[in-house]
């Protein structure tokens, strides 16, 4: 039956759901002014099974949404595109529910440019679907403007890009192929297909479908300033920071973080399929969760805390890695590999963040940065947890970003101060402090960041940058009752530190004058060397990554750490610009975490060990003599 609808005149009929749905064979244009998520489903799989073209026209209060073109073989569907536009709401609506019920009234003024973007979907959206994009526009009927928008099903669909399963692929070894370097001293490959922002905006930022939503840039920022925020249904915002000299660089460097965020969170290139224990599987088939490091047993329970209590018969969801050390295939815990895991029903030991998720032109690349980030948080965490003073580190005299950062903290009230983190990874690690000497008494009294790298100058200036970035935000962030950094709000958490649930507690906290006792460590009155009197002949020439990369896991072996990967590498991404993303996870390394009750300290005797290993401890420590406060990292 052909329902009248406001499109004007149109050359193929005008269908109702019920109408589309039946519906064998023919072009139609299908008209939503109520409907759900699920009648959205069953139109793409009706659409996908059946020698039929349709385009639905659906209403969402004052948007009316043209596509995408629904037949076999289509690029995208009606659900993975409206899974992606209301997952840009970023958490304001239940997305991901198939009775989420939308509904809009037609603008007769509008019939006319309505039906012409349908009659230019049918006519050509089949040549305009060639890079695997679908064409949908978006109309704003109470401003009668338009958009243009191309979503991919990032991530796969259910409907009509479903993932392989985990268990049907074999993970690729690593190292694999040499990865030869033209610069020995810049340890990322030249990749074409990113060497600009223009290009990688285009790819990547759509404000209505994503995967990036937003990008932004602060104009009174120490550095160029972008962030680019992800489309991933959350009520916060998130998504990747860029920090250089210019905005062309900050803006790709934002861009990239963001890609890693997004395949860090949960699976985007194979779908999980195994639930088992870890008694079941074995040391020799899966990594052994007691090895990552335990919650505390105390904050079992706690309102705070999202994980259960560990045993070697608890089933669990598993993805496949690989030992980099054993090389050979290694399960890991899926909320290890992956930090925000959707679904009710799947059991979490463990808190896990985006700590070690990196991003690079190839796996080895990206394995590699990951490693990185695993050694600078380690080293940190280690550092602090002993609170063993540190050596101090001269700001290296031939570096003016490092210099002009200073001077841009130094007119903001703060003293830099450079420490020597590096511990028995062997990756230079930095400590960047700011610490407050001005007269405001709302100033937070101290910043911090950190960094690791194969070149310590390279370390250097990512801490400085970042802690000098944050710095100058600070008077940005609310200070009102009850803000992020409201110091009535904060106080309490200096007796009761299990109040510190966010990254903005953790931060706020230790920025109290207050909080100044426990961070005295940190302001030692150690001896200052250079940075090549720190790590003589660093950094060594380097002609192939994946030599590094192998280097790098046999001198942590020695040491008696495994370096376990998951490829988290979202294919389209990987097949348009050649970004790969690994998760790079440790065992026995100190894990970065927020929120105090889900610290994980227990059941690693690194902890105890090496710090007195490196003469930083009069003698290996115990868990009781720990300084478990809240750590201060951003």
């Amino acid at each position: 039956m052909t329902v009248p609808g406001p499109l004007g005149g149109l050359s193929v009929p005008v269908l109702g759901p019920a109408a589309a749905l039946a519906a064998t064979s023919g072009s139609a244009v299908v008209l939503m002014t109520r409907w759900t998520l699920g009648l959205a489903e069953e139109l793409s799989r009706h659409a996908l099974t059946h020698p039929v073209a349709l385009v639905p026209v659906r209403f969402d209060g004052p948007l009316a949404v043209v596509g995408p073109l629904l037949a076999p073989g289509a690029a995208a569907c009606l659900s993975c595109t409206e899974f992606q536009r209301l997952a840009t709401a970023g958490g304001r609506v239940p997305w991901r529910s198939p009775l989420l019920e939308l509904a809009g009234v037609p603008s007769p003024a509008l019939a006319g440019p309505l039906g012409a973007l349908v009659q230019d979907l049918l006519a050509g959206a089949r040549a305009a679907e060639d890079d695997g994009a679908a064409v949908v526009h978006v109309v704003h009927q109470a401003r009668g403007t338009w958009s243009t928008h191309r979503p991919r099903p990032i991530g796969g669909c259910a409907v009509c890009h479903p993932l392989p399963a985990d268990s049907a692929t074999e993970p690729a070894p690593l190292p694999g192929a040499p990865r030869p370097l033209p610069d020995p001293y810049v340890l990322r490959v030249p990749n074409p297909r990113t060497a600009g922002p223009e290009g990688l905006r285009e790819a990547l930022h759509d404000e209505r479908f994503g995967p990036v939503r937003g990008l932004f840039r602060s104009e009174d920022s120490a550095f160029s300033l972008t962030s680019a925020l992800v489309t991933d249904g959350r009520p916060v915002d998130d998504g990747g920071y860029g920090r250089a000299r210019d905005f062309a660089d900050s803006e790709r460097i934002a861009l990239f973080e963001a890609v890693e965020r997004y395949a860090g969170m949960r699976p985007t290139g194979r779908r999980t399929d195994l639930r088992a224990s870890f008694a079941a599987l074995g040391p020799d088939r899966a990594l052994d969760p007691e090895r990552l490091g335990l919650p505390d047993p105390a904050h079992h329970g706690h309102p705070a805390s999202s994980t259960v209590p560990y045993a070697p018969g608890l089933e669990l969801d598993w993805v496949r890695g690989w030992s980099l050390t054993r090389r050979r295939p290694l399960l890991v815990p899926e909320h290890v590999a992956y930090w925000d895991v959707p679904g009710a029903g799947r059991p979490r030991v463990v808190y896990e963040s985006s700590n070690g998720c990196g991003l690079g032109s190839s796996p080895e690349e990206a394995a590699l940065y990951g490693l990185f980030e695993v050694a600078e948080r380690d080293a940190f965490l280690m550092a602090w947890y002993a609170a063993t003073p540190l050596r101090r580190i001269q700001p290296p005299p031939d570096d003016p970003d490092t210099a002009l950062l200073a001077d841009r903290a130094a007119v903001a009230g703060y003293r830099l101060r450079l420490l020597d983190a590096t511990n028995d990874f062997g990756i230079p690690a930095v400590v960047a402090v700011c610490r407050y000497e001005g007269s405001h008494p709302d100033a937070p009294r101290m910043l911090l960041a950190a960094g690791a790298h194969h070149d310590p100058r390279a370390a250097i200036r990512s801490a400085v940058a970042e802690v000098v970035t944050n710095v100058l935000e600070s008077p940005g962030r609310s200070f009102a009752e009850d803000g992020a950094r409201d110091p009535r709000r904060l106080r309490p958490m200096l007796e009761r530190p299990e109040l510190v649930v966010g990254l903005d507690d953790h931060v706020g906290l230790s920025a109290l004058p207050e909080a100044a006792p426990r961070l005295e460590f940190l302001f030692a009155d150690t001896p200052a060397v250079t940075a090549d009197r720190a790590w003589p002949g660093a950094p060594e020439p380097v002609a192939d990554l994946a030599a590094l990369l192998t280097a790098t896991v046999e001198r942590l072996a020695r040491a008696g750490l495994e370096v376990v990967t998951v490829d988290q590498t979202e294919p389209g991404l990987r097949d348009r610009l050649g970004l790969h993303c690994v998760k790079v996870v440790v065992p026995g390394a100190l894990p970065m975490t927020f929120g105090h009750v889900n610290r994980r300290t227990r059941g690693l005797p690194r902890l105890l060990e090496v710090p007195h290993r490196l003469g930083r401890t009069p003698r290996p420590q115990r868990h009781e003599d720990l300084a478990l406060h809240p750590h201060p990292f951003p």
